[in-house]
């Protein structure tokens, strides 16, 4: 009996040990694995408004201003570049744990890439995600090789120990507070002046890839068979002429299921908005402190205009929305 006691004591003992070491070697990056990871330390079932996508939104979305502005409590589980299929992955995961009542996707990466398999940022896209099948099917749609190594992420960084620094030591369950008080948002402090494209003559379309497209049609699908709203975005940027071909395409596959999809970049919604493309941009993808801040009161707005969605302000359980902080870019 006490041998098996203490049998037990060791192998508890042995996966706590693994499981701390693992949480000070694992990366961290709030380009996509923080946010991915950050997922686990959201309050279960209490985000109300889940985007999904690429740098576009977590980059771009303040969302302190979701929150003090409508009470919408938003979470970015968002990647650099995320694709389509990662989305859906994301999406798989996030309902391990939330109910939201609207879903928000970013479509950028779908118009931009053209490749069913995409190498840039995987380890942005692939190693915030705890193991589980979902991850592993997640690993297969995002690569053909070194599968394995992506799915366990421990052989990856395990001889880290010569690059830790203070920010490996703070992922650990008794920092569950400070870790749910981050919804994704980075906040850039560079300025880039840029001149402001005009799409207004562009009517051609252009499929998407097969790849992408079937799992534009998983996330929808999904999201019907969960009662949850669906909503498509594209956000401001240095549109090219390519990428609207596709947006066009998936305004009209939109309107044809019944979903909206909002496309901010159009001359009136600039106005509207009050951006500026000589101040409030930090470079050709990206919106500064103050370029979001004017999107997400925008976006606080539609989404309050067409969707059903709480307000939380002052509800027991938000805690974490009312005292969120944000993570910082440096200047390159």
């Amino acid at each position: 009996m006490k041998k098996g006691i203490r049998a037990a004591a060791f192998v508890l003992l042995a996966a706590f040990m693994l499981h701390t070491l693992n949480g000070i070697l694992c990366v961290k990056s709030v380009s996509g694995i923080d946010q991915a990871r950050g997922l686990y330390a959201q309050p279960r079932n209490k985000v109300d408004v889940l985007f999904l996508g690429s740098s576009h939104v977590h980059c771009n979305v303040d969302t302190r201003v979701l929150w003090e502005e409508q009470g919408i409590a938003a979470y970015l589980c968002t990647t650099a570049e995320q694709p389509i299929w990662n989305s859906y992955h994301y999406l798989v995961e996030a309902l391990k744990t939330q109910r939201p009542e609207l879903i928000v996707l970013d479509v950028f990466t779908p118009a931009r890439f053209r490749e069913d398999i995409q190498e840039n940022w995987l380890a942005e896209n692939l190693e915030g995600m705890r193991f589980s099948w979902n991850k592993y099917e997640m690993v297969k749609a995002s690569c053909d090789s070194d599968q394995l190594s992506w799915l366990m992420g421990f052989p990856r960084y395990h001889d880290r120990y010569a690059r830790l620094s203070e920010a490996d030591f703070g992922n650990f369950i008794w920092n569950r507070r400070m870790q749910a008080s981050w919804k994704g948002y980075v906040e850039l402090h560079t300025h880039a002046q840029m001149t402001q494209p005009d799409m207004s003559g562009v009517t051609e379309r252009a499929p998407l890839t097969e790849k992408a497209q079937l799992y534009l049609d998983k996330i929808i699908a999904l999201a019907e068979k969960e009662g949850i709203p669906l909503m498509l975005l594209n956000g401001p940027y240095l549109v090219e002429e390519s990428d609207q071909f596709i947006f066009n395409e998936i305004a009209a596959q939109a309107q044809e299921r019944g979903l909206a999809f909002l496309d901010v970049n159009q001359e009136e919604i600039y106005r509207e908005m009050g951006l500026d493309f000589e101040i409030h941009f930090a470079d050709h993808a990206h919106l500064n402190a103050q370029g979001a801040a004017l999107y997400a009161s925008y976006l606080g707005k539609w989404i309050r205009m067409h969707y059903e969605v709480s307000d939380r302000r002052g509800q027991r359980g938000y805690e974490s929305w009312e005292d969120q902080r944000v993570a910082y870019m440096e200047p390159q």
